[in-house]
């Protein structure tokens, strides 16, 4: 991954997840900037309070980038947080499928994203651009144009169709 300027995503769920990052940055496999994604809410990992979050944020090592994200019902409030406090912020279907937390209406990505740009200028806050987040992660800039194509994800559709 170094080789070819690939930053990892650290997922941690719990405390013991951030330790055992730093070791693995102590072993030297993870030079930094670190990127991280604190995560809360699963039943049996962090838990989506202050305490949790703080604990988590202030164990993180010199030199991390982090976004925070819930799991369900803890989407918003971890992510009203992170946006009032002017931290990242994780958003998407993989963590939460649904929009409100009566679950009548089944969420997606437009919409998070939509409702979190709505809390972030309620908090007078900017969301970092494509190019200042490459930046503060230390990779190179990236072409303006992100995720696949047409034709790259055409050409994709046929080698998995066996064509």
């Amino acid at each position: 991954m170094l080789a070819r300027g690939i930053k990892p995503e650290l997922e941690a769920f719990d405390s013991g997840m951030v330790n055992y990052a730093r070791y693995l940055i102590h072993k030297g496999l993870l030079p930094p900037p670190h990127y991280f994604n604190l995560i809360f809410g699963n039943i049996a990992c962090a838990q989506p309070d202050l305490l949790h979050i703080g604990v988590m944020v202030r164990d993180l090592p010199e030199d991390s980038v982090f976004s925070l994200g819930g799991v369900g019902q803890a989407q918003l409030p971890v992510n009203s947080l992170a946006a009032s406090m002017g931290f990242g912020v994780r958003i998407g279907l993989e963590d939460n499928i649904w929009f409100d937390a009566e679950r009548t209406r089944l969420a997606s990505n437009a919409d998070l994203v939509s409702r979190i740009r709505t809390i972030v200028a309620a908090n007078e806050r900017e969301i970092c651009s494509p190019g200042e987040l490459r930046r503060l992660l230390g990779l190179k800039p990236g072409s303006g144009a992100y995720g696949l194509d047409t034709a790259a994800r055409a050409g994709r559709g046929r080698q998995a169709d066996g064509q």
